[in-house]
């Protein structure tokens, strides 16, 4: 299967380009693979919310000149009258999906983007009729959907582009899997019919046999004339009878390329949406997220202070002395400020000394007012409120007491997807358009601090989220020292192991083949080798190769497989680790300068990317290999500090496991421990060791029997038998379950040891699964949560008491620092005491000490 490169796509961008959305397929694919979100009213959004997102992300990668969206009328039309049984065995879509049809349409409105739909016809006749009218050698049509009828339009002007594969699709794509060119796939659907649509097709005859005939008689309609000469018995006699049926599909299943209704191409003429109506459906929707790249796609802006509402509200200041102004923010004690940043450049200052006085600073003013507001800025008895702190500090490295709305806002619901002013704005003071940012920040400053109080969250927020801003902003700047050498050599050495392998994967297989083609392997093993037995189909039709499905092929023996996980392994680790971290290092230092997250998850735990250093493999021995590249400077030392076993401890303390505790201050093996609780005393052998250790990090994330057994490779029946015993040794782990359960349900969040809270989406849903997820997330939250938490509190204590050397690092439970060569043991010693004393739990936290010249090459420091 080939996909269309980015840069055959730039061939055409001289050409006038014609955009054209399927909306009801766009938003049935991003309501299905993306979260079903809602609003604070309950309604559903997501799909909408994935279809605006998709769409504006594909509108600023490509350009668009004209852009229409068809929409289904939702009416019977002339296919019911050629065949009335047409579609009648679909099931009713969730009630949740077609919940967002009139959003969907408001939000296309708002867009200002023309949109169609026609009495009698379908979407994609529309859309068959927009291609074949405009695509021209001055006009390219690309058409964004996943419906494979559309694929019939495919030619030199008309494109398809999958809005979740993000991809164009390509001849070579449909031949891949439909066995013809573009130009035959109609005749190819009428033999298979389409049982989603009931168009019966001819029984018995599936897309490979269909392509064959095709491919060998040319035509559907020579197929039918030459079904006596067909070889195989079934497929002749069902040609044969069913004639008629096939030809029935074909006028089924063919586009309409003519369909009548008023408007030129200047009618899908891409423009400005309309402000107002804009603001107005975002906010109705709870959609404000969208705004920046929205703003972004039309060249926009949507915060223009003409548009703040409220009666009697008093303009921003423009005129006044920034100098004076500064003396009052000075004589308040306070100075909110928000910076538009543009290319790494502020353009714009607004700044308030409360919720009515304002001043904004544009353009050259910026430079002059940020030299005069430089040793307020710095100042400890002038409060700072802003949104973003670890961002102002790229500018203002010396900021001195501040609080950041942004975290206040995490830190009282972290699961929230929203944490933008705009967004705030709207949900804590029903702001609609908050063109008076300053301001705006004065009053969220007010209304938070009083609900972190009332929600008691203060300590959340007061000693965990703000403290943490300046140390991510110091081991930001600092980065961490690679050795580009190690990297080259381990990127060639990856190549070789990819080629290696890939000859030995074409040697078991016979033939030469795209490994990376998930399909292409899938006919390979299941079709070709006959390995039916491991098959599963997805939705889609084609067969599932993903890790889970090679594993259990290669536990059987089947050596091919074995080989493509390795492959994939090799892959993976060159392109997502190796090549990119030689990209991201910075030419003159030679240091790596990550960007760390503390609003990306539900638990607290921070997250890291350009580079994601959080997801180098740890076990693997490879990813040694990778860690061996980060280095300590010249006359330094790396020193590591990893928390041992935290999270099973952390569970012992908040359920109350007395084994748990008795086992880990004697200093046991405690899946040993647990071994031999399950498999009984004296047990010794590794393997139930390794089993042990599952059940024990397993029941942590809520895994069932089935997970169990699926994960530690048993039966179903034996992972029962082991959970029940499990239990059985550890009543008090399944009372804690039962309880945080209970508690979710009553509250709809639990907490963890530092009280911070974690919300349970859906733990009170009538969906099973959903229900189920939720439970699971319940049990995990205060142990994932409590472990951020700790980690937090010991990066801040530590920062505060190191002299020399700095933090570097932070990864899971492990933090890295950096020293001088001659302050190693001290600050060893420094950081065992600080991390080990962070909380006070009735089972000691313990950390394991490593010191090296590399991250991949520690030595164990047992003197401290």
């Amino acid at each position: 299967m080939r996909y269309l490169e980015y840069s055959e796509v730039l061939g055409v961008l001289h050409m006038a380009n014609f955009v054209v959305v399927d909306a009801y397929g766009f938003l049935f694919r991003a309501y299905y693979a993306l979260p079903q979100l809602h609003t604070s009213q309950g309604a559903p959004i997501g799909g909408v919310y994935g279809f605006i997102n998709i769409l504006l992300k594909h509108l600023l990668t490509h350009n668009a000149d004209y852009i229409a969206v068809v929409f289904d009328t939702g009416s019977k039309n002339f296919r019911h009258t050629l065949y009335p049984q047409y579609k009648m065995n679909r099931p009713r879509l969730p009630e949740d999906l077609l919940r967002q049809f009139s959003p969907l349409r408001e939000a296309v409105s708002a867009l200002g983007i023309a949109s169609e739909e026609v009495h009698n016809f379908e979407a994609d006749d529309v859309i068959a009729t927009l291609s074949t009218k405009y695509a021209s050698e001055d006009v390219q049509v690309r058409v964004i959907t996943a419906d494979k009828d559309l694929l019939q339009l495919m030619g030199e002007h008309v494109q398809i582009f999958d809005p979740i594969k993000n991809k164009y699709l390509t001849d070579e794509y449909v031949v891949d899997k439909f066995g013809v060119t573009p130009d035959k796939l109609l005749d190819v659907l009428a033999l298979t019919g389409d049982a989603s649509d009931n168009i019966p097709g001819v029984p018995s005859i599936g897309v490979k046999t269909a392509a064959r005939l095709i491919n060998q008689f040319g035509s559907l309609d020579n197929v039918l004339s030459c079904a006596e000469k067909v070889e195989q018995k079934k497929c002749r006699e069902m040609l044969i009878q069913h004639a008629d049926q096939a030809l029935l599909s074909r006028d089924l299943v063919s586009l309409q390329r003519a369909v009548e209704f008023d408007g030129d191409l200047n009618k899908y003429a891409k423009k400005l949406p309309d402000s107002e109506q804009l603001l107005a459906f975002l906010e109705k929707y709870e959609l404000n997220s969208l705004r920046g790249k929205i703003e972004q796609c039309y060249q926009i802006s949507l915060e223009s202070p003409d548009r703040q509402g409220g009666a009697g509200e008093m303009p921003e200041s423009h005129t006044e002395d920034p100098v004076a102004f500064l003396r009052k923010c000075e004589n308040v004690g306070l100075l909110a400020f928000h910076a538009k940043i543009a290319d790494g450049t502020i353009n714009e200052l607004s700044v308030a000394y409360d919720r009515e006085h304002a001043l904004t600073v544009r353009g050259d003013e910026v430079r002059n007012f940020m030299d005069a507001a430089r040793q307020i800025l710095a100042s400890d008895s002038v409060l700072k409120i802003v949104h973003d702190a670890k961002l102002i500090m790229r500018h203002f490295p010396d900021l001195g007491a501040f609080d950041d709305v942004m975290l206040m806002s995490y830190s009282l619901d972290a699961g929230s997807h929203d944490h933008s002013l705009a967004g705030m704005a709207y949900r804590y003071l029903h702001q609609k358009f908050p063109a008076r940012l300053a301001c705006t920040l004065v009053q969220l400053h007010g209304v938070m601090r009083n609900k972190l109080l009332l929600d008691r969250l203060f300590t959340v927020y007061y000693q965990l989220e703000r403290p943490l801003v300046r140390v991510l902003y110091e081991m930001q700047e600092i980065g961490v020292e690679v050795d580009t050498e190690i990297l080259k050599q381990l990127s060639q050495d990856f190549h070789g192991s990819i080629r290696s392998l890939e000859k030995e994967i074409y040697d078991l297989a016979g033939c030469k083949f795209n490994v990376a083609s998930a399909r292409q392997l899938g006919k390979l093993l299941f079709e070709r080798m006959g390995l039916s037995s491991s098959a599963k189909k997805m939705p889609s039709g084609s067969y599932s190769t993903n890790a889970e499905v090679l594993t259990e092929l290669a536990a059987e023996g089947v050596e091919i497989a074995d080989k493509v996980l390795k492959w994939r392994h090799f892959s993976k680790l060159k392109s997502t680790y190796v090549d990119a971290l030689l990209r991201q290092v910075e030419t003159g230092t030679k240091r790596v300068h990550t960007s760390y997250s503390m609003i990306s998850t539900a638990t607290g735990r921070i997250s890291s990317s350009n580079p994601n250093l959080q997801n180098i493999p740890i076990r693997s021995k490879e990813g040694t290999e990778i860690r061996k590249a980060f280095v300590a400077r010249e006359g330094h030392k790396l020193v590591s500090a990893d928390y041992s076993q935290m999270e099973l401890k952390i569970m012992a303390h908040i359920a109350g496991v007395q084994a748990f505790r008795d086992a880990f201050s004697e200093g046991k093996d405690i899946h040993m421990v647990t071994a031999q609780q399950i498999f009984g005393d004296g047990v010794t052998d590794p393997e139930l060791r390794r089993r042990a250790k599952s059940i024990n990090f397993g029941i942590i994330y809520g895994m069932s029997p089935f997970g169990l057994a699926k994960n530690v490779g048993i039966t179903r029946q034996e992972a029962s038998q082991y959970v029940a015993q499990y239990f059985r040794s550890y009543p008090e782990i399944k009372n804690y379950m039962e309880a945080i359960k209970a508690y979710a349900r009553k509250y709809g969040y639990t907490r963890t040891a530092f009280g911070r809270k974690c919300y349970i989406s859906g733990i009170n849903s009538e969906q099973h699964t959903v229900r189920g997820f939720a439970e699971r997330a319940a049990i995990n939250a205060p142990i994932q949560g409590t472990a951020a938490d700790v980690v937090k509190k010991a990066m801040i204590n530590l920062r505060n008491k190191l002299e020399v050397g700095a933090i570097i690092l932070q990864v899971h439970d492990e933090l890295l620092v950096e020293v001088p060569e001659s302050h190693v043991d001290r600050v060893a010693k420094l950081m065992k005491e600080v991390m080990e004393g962070v909380a006070n739990f009735s089972v000691p936290l313990k950390v394991d000490i490593g010191v090296g010249s590399s991250w991949g090459s520690m030595a164990k420091l047992e003197s401290v």
